[in-house]
C-alpha cells in the first residue's frame, strides 16, 4: 500500500507515494525546504484522516502553525480535534513549557517513550522527527542512538519522516548513518545557478536517492515553492 505524501509531483515519481510503515529520511543543507515538506506531507494526512505527530526539535510548536498558516493549512484545528500532536522538545533552556506535550530532557529514551505513548493515545499513520542532530550534542554512542530510533519507528508502525541536516551537498546526512535506518533517502538542495540574462539565481531540487519497494528515477527535479507548497516539476530533469 502507498502513503499520498502530499508534495505535488511526488507521488507521480515513486509510483504513487511512499511505501506504508516506512520511514524515509529527508536531508539537505539549511534553506532547501526541510521542514515545509514535513508540514505538507503531515497536512496531506490529516486532510486525508490520518492522525499523525509532529516532533520538533529545533523550531517552536508556534512558528510551525505560523509557517503552515502562509500556505493556508490550519494545524490548530486538527490539534484541537486531538488528530494532530506537535511533540515540543525544543525548550532546553529552562523555560517553563507552554505546550501540552513537551519533554524537557532529551534523553533519548525518555523522548522514544514519549512518542510511542502519543502515537497510541491519537493513532498516528504519520510521524515526522524534526531534526535528527539536536538529539546527539556529545558525538558518542551515535550509532546505537540512532539504530534504537530506527527500532522504535518500526514498532509504531507510522509512515515516518526523519530530518538530517548536511552542512555540505555531497554528503547524505550529518552523521553518515541515519541512511542505513530508512527506507527512503530524499535529498533537497539549493544551488546558485547563471541565468539566463546571465544573471545569479538559486534553484531549489529533489534528487530520490533511495527508496525500496519502488521503481523510481535516479534524476535531480526542480521544484519551487508555491502558494500551495512545494511543486515539482516532473518533466524538468537536471543533469
Amino acid at each position: 500500500m502507498r502513503i499520498k505524501t502530499g508534495i505535488n509531483g511526488l507521488d507521480e515519481l515513486i509510483e504513487g507515494g511512499f511505501p506504508e510503515k516506512s520511514t524515509i529520511l529527508v536531508s539537505g543543507t539549511p534553506g532547501t525546504g526541510k521542514t515545509l515538506f514535513c508540514l505538507q506531507y503531515i497536512y496531506k494526512g490529516l486532510e486525508l484522516g490520518e492522525s499523525g505527530i509532529y516532533i520538533t526539535l529545533e523550531e517552536k510548536p508556534e512558528e510551525l502553525r505560523r509557517e503552515a498558516k502562509r500556505f493556508s493549512w490550519n494545524l490548530k484545528k486538527y490539534e484541537d480535534r486531538k488528530k494532530l500532536v506537535i511533540l515540543d522538545a525544543s525548550a532546553r533552556v529552562g523555560l517553563p513549557p507552554t505546550e501540552k506535550y513537551f519533554v524537557e530532557d532529551l534523553d533519548i529514551e525518555d523522548l522514544l517513550n514519549k512518542i510511542y505513548d502519543i502515537c497510541l493515545e491519537i493513532k498516528a499513520k504519520r510521524l515526522v522527527l524534526d531534526s535528527l542532530p539536536p538529539l546527539f550534542d556529545k558525538e558518542e554512542n551515535i550509532r546505537s542512538k540512532i539504530h534504537k530510533i530506527g527500532r522504535i519507528l518500526n514498532e509504531i508502525s507510522c509512515t515516518s519522516i526523519i530530518v538530517s541536516e548536511t552542512r555540505d551537498e555531497n554528503r547524505f546526512s550529518r552523521f553518515g548513518i541515519e541512511e542505513f535506518i530508512a527506507r527512503g533517502l530524499i535529498m533537497l538542495n539549493l544551488e546558485e545557478i547563471e541565468s539566463r540574462l546571465r544573471m545569479r539565481e538559486c534553484r531549489r531540487s529533489i534528487f530520490i536517492r533511495k527508496m525500496r519497494e519502488t521503481k523510481h528515477k535516479v534524476r535531480r527535479y526542480p521544484f519551487y515553492i508555491g502558494e500551495n507548497g512545494i511543486n515539482i516539476d516532473v518533466k524538468g530533469e537536471l543533469l
